[in-house]
């Protein structure tokens, strides 16, 4: 099977222009088109709509990754961006871009203060909820029930008499 290419270089589907579903091309340019609509809170219908397919042909094509919501889509799509753009502001300013500098300096002494913060609170990544202690068994508790009737009542104290 030899495919055939458009003139922007991108595979043409066996079944274009017959009679049937066309089949649609995952090509760069859409993929970043989804993930930028995704980033400025777009819905998976209207994200459909600009690119003219359908919410399932959306779904099968550009959230592969298991992430069928387009809140938790949204979330990676931010995530890989900001990591992205920490990794062109550090390279920047590995280069001995000013600006860059700066703007990593401020983003580090934000994390250092939100890290203290938390060090404050008392939460760290390792132990962010106080452990609870274990459930008392029936025979401790009746041994605690034991002790706390012959502390209150001077008669049952074998120690007075």
């Amino acid at each position: 099977m030899n495919p055939k290419f458009d003139l922007l270089g991108h595979p043409i589907p066996e079944n274009h222009g017959k009679a049937g579903a066309n089949g649609h091309i995952v090509t760069p340019e859409n993929v970043n088109k989804v993930r930028l609509l995704l980033i400025a809170g777009r819905q998976k219908k209207d994200i459909a709509a600009d690119l003219g397919i359908s919410i399932p042909t959306l779904t099968k094509h550009y959230f592969l990754s298991g992430a069928k919501e387009v809140k938790e889509a949204r979330q990676r799509a931010l995530a890989d961006e900001r990591a992205k753009n920490l990794l062109r502001l550090d390279e920047a300013a590995s280069k001995g871009n000013v600006t860059a500098i700066r703007e990593l300096n401020s983003i580090l002494a934000a994390e250092a203060i939100k890290d203290r913060a938390r060090e404050f609170n008392g939460v760290t990544e390792e132990k962010s909820a106080p452990a609870r202690p274990a459930p008392r068994g029936k025979k401790e508790q009746q041994i605690d029930a034991a002790k706390r009737v012959l502390e209150t009542d001077d008669l049952l104290d074998p120690r007075v008499h």
